[in-house]
């Protein structure tokens, strides 16, 4: 699933996990966020919640595309090494 917005906050937190919803029933999740400069704890912290759900459930959770900036915000949440995110 590819989030084409700027910024990913507690504002969109709710129809974000919606769309991670439809995407767990569909089996695999893999999230880009190549467009992605901005995202807070809100979502991080669901980001965290879908993996471990994927884990339980023996499906793959891979996030995508994070640019040095977003990477950076993952960094300072101590998430970064979690959810497997890399400066691509």
């Amino acid at each position: 699933m590819k989030i084409d917005k700027d910024e990913l906050t507690i504002y969109e937190v709710e129809a974000f996990y919606e769309e991670l919803l439809a995407e767990f029933d569909k089996g695999d999740i893999a999230v880009d966020i190549s467009s992605l400069n901005k995202i807070d704890m809100s979502v991080i912290q669901l980001l965290l919640s879908a993996k471990k759900s994927c884990q339980e459930s023996s499906k793959a959770f891979q996030i995508i595309g994070a640019n040095s900036e977003v990477t950076k915000i993952f960094q300072e949440s101590g998430c970064q090494t979690l959810l497997g995110v890399t400066d691509e």
